[in-house]
């Protein structure tokens, strides 16, 4: 099945004419009747009575014309992206990250002002998950970069984009900070963790870490900011659990970094809304996916 077939179709059943659907379409008619022919073909059936006054849907005709219309107008919405994404000159497009994905998310935010130069770039301040989903749903952002862990309300649409492994920050002389070897959930107990506020994602999926392996952990410190658990950390205030890719690229020397054993992986994403997407919306997802698969080869 081609769309000019469906093209073709449709038009036949606008104008209740082949000759008239032709002309509306700028084909030879011989053309339009092939068209419509070889989709009755694929079909097995007649799609239209043809009479000396025009044509008519038949039954399996009209079943077909909805369906059909839709299909035109998803290609239509589609080309229009691509047409916006090529010839995007002006708009805005403002993103919120999660804590520890900010320099990731830079470099792609990077790519994209340097590929649509006019375009203004916002960037608001990093949140958690929950912050960014909300961000996003409610139209303060257009793009986040988020976790890819269930979606917090309908409307939102996330691509995976690239796995992260989780690490444990150390302060370098407390006593599991001689050691840059994996450390384990039952190892961390010996410290006091840098957690997030109470009923937080990130607070949640740490009380989940710990009591999965039977244990239990002693709060240090409450932070929702990420370079600041960093320094928290590097004070000796206690241990901190983050990602590889969300470290600065140089960590400080009064930082240790430890894998954490058993391996953990968290998929991360790139959401926005389903609807009211903006061609600069568009084109930052569009450079961000392209973006993340080349970094990941």
């Amino acid at each position: 099945m081609e769309l000019q077939q469906l093209r073709c179709f449709v038009a036949v059943a606008d104008h209740g004419s082949f000759t008239r659907a032709a002309q509306a379409l700028v084909l030879s008619q011989p053309t339009l009747s092939q068209s419509v022919g070889k989709l009755e073909a694929e079909f097995g059936t007649e799609l239209f009575q043809r009479t000396s006054r025009g044509a008519a849907l038949t039954s399996a005709g009209e079943i077909l014309l909805e369906p059909a219309r839709k299909v035109l107008e998803s290609v239509g919405h589609t080309q229009a992206a691509v047409d916006a994404i090529h010839g995007l000159t002006t708009g805005s497009v403002t993103v919120v990250t999660f804590k520890a994905f900010t320099t990731q998310a830079a470099a792609a935010m990077s790519v994209f002002a340097n590929k649509f130069p006019t375009v203004t770039l916002r960037v608001l301040a990093p949140q958690n998950d929950d912050g960014v989903f909300d961000a996003v749903s409610s139209g303060k952002a257009d793009i986040g970069f988020a976790r890819d862990i269930e979606l917090l309300g309908a409307g939102l649409k996330i691509h995976r984009i690239t796995i992260e492994e989780s690490a444990a920050l150390v302060p370098k002389d407390s006593v599991l900070g001689a050691s840059t070897e994996p450390i384990t959930v039952t190892e961390l107990t010996r410290l006091p963790m840098i957690v997030g506020p109470p009923g937080s994602l990130v607070r949640t999926a740490v009380e989940k870490l710990f009591a999965d392996n039977g244990s239990r952990f002693e709060v240090a410190a409450e932070c929702d900011h990420h370079e600041t658990s960093i320094q928290l950390v590097r004070g000796g205030v206690g241990a901190y659990l983050s990602t590889r890719g969300g470290l600065p690229p140089h960590i400080d020397e009064m930082v240790t970094v430890r894998r954490l054993e058993p391996h953990r992986e968290w998929p991360m994403g790139i959401v926005h809304r389903i609807e009211h997407v903006t061609p600069a919306a568009v084109a930052f997802t569009s450079v961000a996916l392209e973006h993340f698969s080349k970094a990941v080869r």
